[in-house]
């Protein structure tokens, strides 16, 4: 986790390009194997995987392995399903052999924030320095601003996290959460990536209601929800004078929704054509450009990605990689409301499961107009957070069977 804020500087081992967040897991594998070696480990996998989540797993990165080897093959193509893919999977593996508890189910979080909160200071202090894309929004070292607003958002959740349900801190303490939640949530603001704000609102106010006793008054939830939807408008009013915001208001041709919206039809198009094996890691790019002809004029030339989670990995994927993760997803999410449902006296375990359908409703909502995912710490955070919540799953299920 303390390496995401630089996942993407890497080197190169013997020819092979390693990122940043890649050398950790490398390290705990080899430390592992040794352990094994020496009999200290046992190699079999023994941690309480249910059967649904290791075939949808499964059956994601088959996908995505057919994909590739049914599409002409890359150097590039096989490095992003190991970055993407095989070393996080591992990493998940590797999390659940723990048999992580609640301490180190918060400790992970408290390292993700204080990530979270290191890259919002440095690109606020880009900010200051007047370091801007030429429309005048905050991207730092990420490719966009889009993709610094997508490593923000979980950490705006993580904090309120710990904000409501820490209550034994110091005052101390949670003044320094307040405050985390505060730089994180201006250095989202200036990025001016819409949609990150309006998942971001979202996914509080599902934590919210989730996680708090249904005898909060309704009164309360109410008072919430009015005070998210008026620093909403807070939020548009101060950018209702930028020039995207005004492009956007118009429905101009150059706006950021009408290429979205370009991107999408293309997408479709490509997958009405090639609709069982897609077309390949890392080929959407070139393929989105021979397109270009079915859609004249095009609004965007440079497109790696589709701006839609769920293309992306259709199309990536295919329709094998495209059933596993929706199976993960929908069991996932499952499991965890089921889990929440049952924990009416359980204050602990009822906030943290809201918490964690909230983190997942946000990769999803985030989703539907960008794609986060196919990017070496997007891929990182959605594995992370689906290892989150079986470690969180299996730890209860332990629990349950002790008393």
């Amino acid at each position: 986790m303390a390496f995401l804020p630089l996942a993407h500087l890497k080197l190169l081992i013997l020819g092979i390009p390693v990122y940043s967040v890649e050398l950790p897991i490398i390290v705990a594998l080899l430390f592992y194997l040794y352990g094994w070696k020496r009999g200290e480990f046992a190699l079999g996998c023994t941690i309480n995987l249910n059967r649904t989540f290791a075939a949808s797993i499964t059956f994601f990165f088959l996908g995505a392995l057919f994909s590739f080897m049914a599409n002409p093959v890359s150097w590039t193509g096989l490095g992003m399903i190991k970055t993407w893919f095989v070393l996080p999977i591992l990493a998940v593996w590797l999390w659940l052999k723990s048999a992580p508890d609640d301490t180190d189910f918060k400790r992970l979080l408290f390292i993700w924030l204080a990530a979270n909160v290191f890259t919002a200071l440095v690109s606020l202090v880009f900010f200051e320095q007047g370091i801007l894309t030429y429309d005048g929004r905050l991207a730092a070292w990420y490719a966009s601003p889009n993709y610094l607003a997508f490593f923000l958002a979980p950490g705006v959740l993580v904090a309120s996290y710990f904000i409501s349900s820490l209550s034994f801190l110091r005052q101390g303490l949670l003044i320094v959460f307040w405050l985390a939640l505060a730089i994180l949530i201006g250095a989202i603001f200036f990025t001016g990536s819409y949609a990150t704000w309006g998942s971001v609102f979202i996914a509080l106010a599902i934590y919210f209601y989730l996680g708090y006793a249904r005898s909060v008054a309704r009164r309360q939830k109410i008072i919430f929800a009015l005070t998210l939807i008026v620093l909403f408008v807070t939020l548009i009013f101060f950018a209702s004078g930028s020039e995207k915001w005004q492009s956007l208001m118009t429905l101009s041709e150059r706006s950021s929704l009408a290429s979205r919206i370009m991107i999408w039809r293309s997408a479709v198009r490509i997958i009405s054509d090639q609709p069982l094996w897609g077309i390949g890691m890392g080929r959407f790019q070139e393929i989105y450009l021979a397109y270009q002809k079915y859609f004249p004029p095009y609004l965007e030339w440079a497109v790696p990605q589709p701006h839609n989670l769920y293309l992306a990995v259709w199309l990536q994927s295919g329709l094998l990689g495209l059933a596993g993760f929706v199976v993960l997803i929908s069991v996932w999410l499952r499991k965890m409301l089921r889990l929440w449902h049952l924990s009416v006296q359980d204050a602990y375990t009822r906030k943290t499961s809201a918490f964690l359908v909230a983190l997942m409703v946000l990769f999803l909502l985030l989703g539907v107009a960008d794609t986060p995912f196919f990017k070496t710490d997007s891929a990182f955070i959605f594995w992370l957070t689906t290892a989150l919540g079986i470690g969180f799953l299996n730890h209860h299920e332990i629990e349950k069977k002790t008393f």
